[in-house]
């Protein structure tokens, strides 16, 4: 039998890194694109937002890699693979996009403000475009994961269909909006909510399933 700790512990991570991804990013301020704009953020919310990403990307994937285990002794097991791919990609670039707003950020504004350092701001610029970069790949690369996530629960039928279809429609609606929505913060952090939000009851779900017996 598969151990009750892969439900249990598997579905409430999942649970928790969701909350944790809705939380950072509603405390996440639009980018600053200079110097002078991070300057004037406030530090505690920006790395409460960044902390946040990471840790919640830790529970997040290690919940998904729960979910894809038991995915993987149903008919969508295919798609399982797919999402868990999606997963492991992503879920490296999260760490890395959040690490040198962290580290790096404040750094070259201490230099900049001291004076030490004429090129800062160029430095800033190179590493917020870097940034920016894979946020706008990492994105929607794990979106379709949990839209694949969304096809394999269709067809394993201890998930209510409702839920399997609204995963796919997360992950379309969530890859369209990164691409339509760019201009409009406010509305791209509810569209992403809201996919938290799908992730959370995914994971409240698995963590009160019922074990499944392993494959012989």
């Amino acid at each position: 039998m598969r151990s009750a700790s892969l439900y249990r512990v598997g579905g409430n991570a999942l649970l928790l890194g969701a909350v944790l991804y809705a939380v950072a990013l509603l405390l996440h301020a639009p980018q600053p694109m200079d110097l002078a704009a991070y300057g004037a953020l406030p530090q505690g919310p920006w790395m409460a937002a960044h902390w946040l990403f990471a840790v919640g990307a830790v529970f997040a994937s290690g919940g998904l890699v729960a979910l894809a285990r038991h995915l993987f002794q149903t008919d969508g097991e295919g798609w399982a693979v797919l999402g868990l791919g999606a997963n492991i990609v992503t879920a490296g670039l999260f760490v890395a996009i959040v690490a040198p707003e962290i580290v790096a950020f404040p750094v070259l504004a201490q230099m900049s403000a001291g004076g030490t350092s004429p090129g800062a701001q160029d430095a800033y610029t190179a590493v917020n475009l870097n940034l920016m970069s894979m946020v706008h790949v990492a994105g929607p690369l794990f979106w379709i994961g949990v839209a694949c996530y969304g096809l394999a629960m269709l067809r394993d039928a201890v998930w209510p269909r409702w839920l399997a279809q609204a995963g796919i429609a997360v992950g379309i609606v969530e890859v369209v909006s990164g691409f339509v929505l760019g201009d409009s913060w406010m509305a791209f952090k509810l569209v992403f909510v809201l996919g938290c939000a799908w992730l959370a009851f995914t994971g409240y779900t698995l963590a009160r399933m019922k074990r499944a017996p392993a494959p012989k």
